[in-house]
């Protein structure tokens, strides 16, 4: 079973996911003498914000500092470990979602505080553009729509255009990801993310395959086409999606930080199951309008059902169900909220309400 839901009960990525090698982040970071210094995390946990200190506060101009900037996001690396997302492992938190709620508000304020600084002097280069789209991934992975809107707002177009060479085929994933956010914040009208594909410029045209999925996925959606968006959305097409090709891979020498893979495909993945759970409920609402019952001992009407609800798994790292017992799981959860209710006692279940 999901360790977590999201809106309408749907089944959702598990929220702890192993990542790369921890000795490998660990290298990332420094070494652990260098974390408990006193330039580390007591200099940095309260660091002033500067649009709250107006530069009056002790220390409120310091994320003016691009020195600075690098080591505070040196620092903000290590807190997205401990909350767990990427490294398991080194995760000192349990498992209390109000505990991991807050570190990640936490995570995400000390992540603007950081881009703050960024803007105020007017830094325009690689680490510039990692931080925000650092920001961005995590926004998103963190449900923050507010924040996620507002970064875009800075990346798409203007940050991108200031850098003299800005990373390859790095504007391609985020404006996959700001399409994929329009779709969802106003699903189910396509108007915002029409309007976003033909007001950017023309050098921000997506990469081929970033395009055709894309354009699939929309007309899909507006079909109510189940098929095809379930083999779009499928675990392995994220996965190459949101990779880095071989001809565009980053030069990591660039920034003093390795911006990790698996915080784009999990914000990849975030986006997808939202609309995912749309599509879901869309598709639910018109069965519980079109039928008064469902037989679930049925195989064939289980596997339709599996099919027309996504009810497979959504990532990978999900814990692998039967479709048959998805399917029963989603009737029990509808029967939670009063939609449906056991006819009998041989897995048949009778719709109680139409709306």
């Amino acid at each position: 079973m999901p360790t977590r839901q999201a809106r309408g009960g749907s089944f959702t990525r598990s929220r702890r996911r192993r990542g790369p090698n921890p000795n490998h982040a660990a290298a990332d970071l420094g070494s652990a003498s260098d974390r408990r210094s006193p330039s580390g995390n007591g200099k940095f946990e309260h660091i002033p914000s500067i649009s709250r200190s107006s530069g009056v506060d002790p220390g409120g101009d310091m994320l003016k500092d691009h020195r600075v900037q690098e080591e505070y996001r040196l620092f903000l690396q290590q807190k997205v470990i401990s909350v767990g997302y990427l490294y398991p492992s080194l995760s000192s938190f349990g498992e209390s979602d109000v505990q991991k709620s807050e570190a990640e508000s936490n995570i995400l304020i000390q992540f603007r505080k950081l881009r703050e600084g960024v803007s105020a002097s007017r830094r325009h280069d690689r680490f510039a553009v990692e931080a925000y789209e650092t920001s961005l991934f995590l926004s998103i992975i963190f449900q923050s729509h507010v924040q996620t809107t507002s970064i875009l707002s800075h990346l798409l177009p203007d940050l991108y255009l200031s850098i003299e060479h800005p990373p390859n085929g790095s504007s391609s994933l985020t404006v996959l990801l700001a399409s994929l956010h329009s779709l969802d914040i106003h699903y189910p009208s396509q108007r915002a993310f029409l309007e976003l594909s033909k007001n950017l410029p023309p050098s921000f045209a997506l990469r081929r395959d970033h395009e055709v999925w894309l354009r699939e996925l929309s007309s899909s959606l507006r079909r109510g086409g189940y098929a095809q968006f379930g083999r779009l959305t499928q675990p392995s097409s994220l996965t190459l999606l949101a990779a880095w090709p071989a001809s565009e891979t980053p030069d990591q020498r660039t920034s003093p930080i390795h911006q990790d893979p698996d915080l784009r495909l999990l914000s990849f993945q975030t986006l997808v199951n939202s609309l995912r759970t749309h599509f879901r409920l869309s598709a639910w609402r018109m069965l519980r309008s079109a039928y008064r019952e469902f037989a679930l001992p049925l195989s064939d009407t289980t596997a339709w059902l599996s099919g027309v609800l996504l009810l497979e798994r959504e990532t990978e790292k999900q814990e692998d169900l039967r479709g048959g017992d998805r399917v029963q799981l989603w009737f029990v959860l509808r029967e939670n909220l009063g939609e449906v209710g056991r006819k009998g006692d041989k897995g048949r279940w009778a719709i109680t309400t139409k709306k």
